[in-house]
């Protein structure tokens, strides 16, 4: 760490002890009401589809597809069959993919998840990955189904131990027969989630994600918000009006909520944790694209 990088953390720092990193009022940062996040790679470390290739073996040829795909090399629909078609997986083996998301959680998440319910936000997942792990991942996190969509698979029941069907076991051997097709099985199809999940809700929209099928709702969203701390791809980075370069999703935090969000969370809880993405942010974990952005974002949260 270089000597202007730790005193730029020493001063953020000093300022979170003093409390004076914060102007409350006269800022034009605002916050924001619909929040949605992408799961692989930005609320879990992992990619689901390339653990499921794992279990199967055939690692190398899926991950290479995943890669091609979140960095726009290739459209999501000319991989999403063939990834599957490889695999090939069980309803058993998707349980585990739940079960791995939840272990290997992204830093902070489910803190960050839970100030933003307290705040009032709706919390939202689209994700293009499988929405039974998803679901199940989003459930622990405390988000409800309604308000996740990934992409359903449909089982061939006459695969596995199927004689057995009256065993509620059975059900795990059942065997991949195929995928729907619809917007998260293509790289441009997230804006149409974000519109169909939003509805008539009023209020401000933010996205976080880490690939280009997440950079795309930036038409459908007032702020989108790259995260890196898995995977730190250049076209997102270059692309996204906000980028965290952080391990932690502690930054989304001042971002959603502003300065009124911290007003709120004062004495509660929830202060630690938005105390900890505002001094990620001061100390360089934040990157926001425009003068306009910076502007506001340092008149709100800067000494």
């Amino acid at each position: 760490m270089g000597s202007q990088t730790r005193a730029t953390a020493v001063q953020s720092q000093r300022f979170l002890r003093e409390g004076l990193y914060l102007r409350m009022t006269h800022t034009r940062w605002t916050s924001f009401d619909l929040i949605f996040f992408d799961c692989d790679s930005t609320l879990s470390t992992i990619e689901g589809i390339d653990e499921l290739a794992r279990l199967k073996g055939k690692e190398w040829r899926v991950s290479v597809l995943t890669d091609k795909a979140m960095n726009g090399d290739l459209d999501l629909a000319q991989v999403y069959g063939k990834r599957l078609q490889a695999i090939r997986p069980t309803r058993g083996q998707l349980r585990e993919i739940e079960e791995l998301y939840w272990e290997h959680i992204v830093p902070d998440t489910q803190a960050v998840l839970d100030a933003l319910r307290y705040l009032g936000k709706t919390v939202f997942i689209i994700s293009g990955g499988l929405a039974e792990p998803v679901r199940g991942f989003g459930k622990r996190l405390g988000v409800p189904p309604e308000l996740i969509r990934a992409v359903e698979l449909e089982y061939n029941e006459l695969s596995g131990d199927w004689w057995r069907y009256y065993e509620p076991s059975t059900r795990h051997t059942h065997t991949y027969l195929d995928y729907q097709v619809g917007p998260l099985t293509v790289s441009s199809g997230k804006p149409t989630m974000v519109r169909e999940l939003a509805g008539e809700r009023p209020g401000r929209r933010l996205m976080v994600g880490d690939g280009m099928s997440d950079l795309v709702t930036r038409d459908v969203v007032d702020l989108f918000v790259g995260f890196g701390g898995v995977v730190a791809r250049d076209k997102v980075r270059e692309n996204a009006e906000a980028f965290i370069n952080s391990q932690s999703l502690a930054p989304v935090l001042p971002l959603a909520a502003g300065p009124s969000g911290y007003q709120r969370v004062s004495g509660t809880p929830h202060q630690a944790i938005f105390d900890k993405g505002i001094e990620i942010a001061l100390a360089g974990g934040l990157d926001l694209q425009t003068d306009t952005l910076l502007h506001d974002f340092e008149k709100a949260f800067a000494k």
